[in-house]
């Protein structure tokens, strides 16, 4: 058994197509991810200043108030506005129909604005042109607001408005709500298409179990044929081949998942431990796939390799790894057939990280783990039974 170990291990690694498609492959597919994908949340917050066109007809110093809260709204990394002046109403909606201001601000003679906005475009989602048009309307009616209050504070009570502590209640925009933390991690949607990544990569590594049971089946390999006519039992060769395909898996999953770690900065809640024991499960229920797929009788095992590639690639569909329509799929069909996402390894594969960034207890870990245990052990009785069954008339 020991011999069939080492030198099925040394066979597998030395397959072209075991290390380009299940070692090689998911780090560069994490590169391309981090490329296309890490940047999402990062800005999905960013708002530029937003360029407003101001027409300024106040006379005798009325715009002091507007010019002044114009000015603390528009300097600094943190600027909200980006001004620009215009001298009529024309040129002023001439940038808007440009495309260059978001709104138009006029000034009357006493100092009050009134606000234009772009016409909004597209009916679907929200664009940041309508988040910026929501920020530039409120912008202008907490001003109109303020200057309100403090406009009939001075007619009804002057000396309130000589007090210090009064102007500033009405300036000052204290926070009434408080960040409350129901997760293990500040959760970043990014994430997900990493963790589907392991999944594919997980079931992606089939392939190596595939290769070492047909390296030692009489009917597929002329390596097999002589193994099968020496003195080591059937029994005892596949186990060193199981084993084999299982370590060769489980490093290659690991070397991906520390790439994508460490290299790129993908967070899995500060669980690096745990991931490395689902990461161990998740090896063996591909290695149990790969044996069943490898077991298939009446199937050319040319065949079996492009079937076992279709069926990774059909349930990465459903894990959401191809982009944002397919997480919205994955998500939809997670709501409307569970069923589906608990026989879907590849989806298991990737709860297994997810639940370890999103929950703070392990409970929804270790269920995951016992749905990938049965999956496991449904997979290799299934492949046990093919193979036992199988007969050679001569070799």
């Amino acid at each position: 058994m020991w011999n069939t170990f080492k030198y099925t291990t040394l066979s597998i690694v030395r397959e072209r197509s075991i290390v380009i498609w299940v070692m090689l492959f998911p780090l560069i597919l994490a590169t391309l991810f981090n490329a296309m994908f890490k940047g999402i949340d990062e800005n999905a917050h960013d708002l530029d200043p937003i360029p407003v066109a101001i027409v300024n007809k106040s006379e005798g110093g009325a715009d002091k108030a507007f010019n002044t809260m114009v000015d603390a709204l528009s300097e600094g990394d943190e600027a909200i506005l980006a001004p620009m002046d215009a001298k009529t109403d024309e040129e002023a909606r001439a940038l808007l129909r440009d495309n260059k201001a978001i709104g138009v601000v006029t000034l009357d003679v006493d100092g009050w604005p009134s606000l234009e906005l772009s016409a909004v475009t597209g009916t679907t989602g929200v664009s940041m042109g309508q988040v910026e048009r929501t920020v530039l309307a409120d912008v202008m009616d907490d001003f109109c607001r303020t200057r309100e209050a403090l406009e009939d504070i001075m007619r009804n009570d002057p000396q309130a408005a000589e007090n210090p502590e009064v102007v500033l209640s009405l300036v000052r925009r204290d926070d009434y709500t408080s960040e409350l933390k129901i997760t293990h991690s500040q959760t970043r949607e990014y994430v997900r298409y990493f963790y589907a990544l392991l999944g594919f990569a997980a079931v992606m590594a089939a392939n190596v179990s595939l290769t070492a049971v047909g390296a030692i089946q009489p009917n597929v390999s002329v390596l097999g044929a002589r193994r099968a006519i020496g003195g080591t039992g059937r029994s005892r060769m596949l186990a060193g081949a199981i084993a084999a395909s299982w370590l060769v898996s489980f490093l290659a999953l690991v070397v991906a998942f520390a790439y994508i770690r460490f290299a790129l900065g993908v967070e899995f809640g500060g669980r690096e431990a745990a991931c490395v024991l689902g990461i161990a499960v998740a090896a063996l229920m591909a290695t149990a796939l790969g044996a069943l797929v490898g077991a298939l009788p009446y199937v050319p095992y040319t065949a079996k390799s492009g079937i076992l590639t279709g069926i990774t690639c059909l349930l990465s569909l459903f894990a959401g790894l191809y982009g944002t329509p397919a997480l919205r799929l994955a998500d939809q069909v997670a709501r409307e057939a569970p069923w589906a996402t608990v026989v879907n390894p590849v989806k298991q594969v990737s709860n297994l990280f997810y639940s370890l960034y999103v929950y703070t207890d392990l409970t929804p870990f270790f269920r995951t783990i016992g749905v990938l245990t049965i999956i496991t052990a449904v997979l290799a009785l299934a492949a046990a039974l093919m193979m036992r069954r199988q007969s050679y008339a001569s070799l």
